[in-house]
């Protein structure tokens, strides 16, 4: 008698269940040593039912990066409650960019590492449609701060595309987190503090824009003091 087929709401939490194993593996172990027979073992699925959700270990690592993409996604909409300044809510951003990647390093590691040509000829086209979804909402509140503050006169050049802005406050604070993360004995590095050093490197970007109120001529101490407060209520 053939088994009957899996309800939408079983296969998720299937699939979820997997996904933990992954997690769990790769925070103990490492990403490299992450593989589809290790799953396979600690799950109660037969392997067959395993490949039928994930086509292989690139397609469960693309699974993660989407979990990851989706505790960020979380962080950035927050932004939206945050009360200050165009400048003020960039910076925001910048601090939620961190407090994600401190908070969840196995995910913030495997978003990078899961943009690989292998991992992403490999992962199946739903998987890769749901994190390009979820990439782009991402971007899109990026973009809707930097458009604000082009509309209200904040941001005055119009040199530059809202893209550009949005990529070079994204670069800087991939760049400072993952070196305070990855690189700790480097000595440039243990000269300074993450919160400190974000704040200061954001605040050399947002002034090279123009970006006002100036750091000179705002207390962004303050506001960056606002925006941990913020974020305290957020429970990893």
């Amino acid at each position: 008698m053939a088994r009957p087929e899996l309800t939408p709401e079983q296969a998720a939490r299937r699939e979820v269940e997997l996904l933990d194993i992954a997690y769990d593996i790769v925070e103990q172990q490492g990403l490299a040593a992450l593989t589809m027979d290790k799953v396979v073992k600690r799950c109660s699925y037969s392997k067959g039912t395993v490949y039928k959700i994930f086509s292989g270990k690139e397609d469960l690592l693309s699974a993660l990066c989407i979990r990851g993409l989706d505790k960020q996604l979380h962080l950035y909409q927050s932004v939206a409650d945050f009360s200050g300044s165009s400048r003020e809510k960039a910076l925001a951003l910048v601090y939620a960019y961190q407090f994600y990647a401190r908070h969840y390093p196995v995910l913030f590691r495997c978003v990078l590492d899961g943009l690989s040509s292998v991992v992403l000829e490999k992962t199946q086209a739903h998987r890769l449609a749901q994190r390009a979804s979820k990439e782009q909402r991402i971007a899109a509140i990026c973009d809707q701060v930097v458009a604000e503050a082009l509309t209200l006169g904040d941001i005055s050049s119009k040199d530059f595309t809202v893209a550009q802005l949005t990529f070079a406050n994204w670069a800087m604070s991939f760049g400072t987190t993952a070196l305070m993360m990855s690189a700790q004995r480097a000595y440039n590095v243990s000269r300074v503090q993450l919160e400190s050093a974000l704040l200061f490197n954001a605040s050399l970007v947002l002034d090279g824009i123009v970006w006002r109120p100036l750091y000179k001529d705002y207390d962004y101490e303050s506001a960056w003091l606002r925006i941990q407060q913020f974020f305290q209520s957020f429970k990893p």
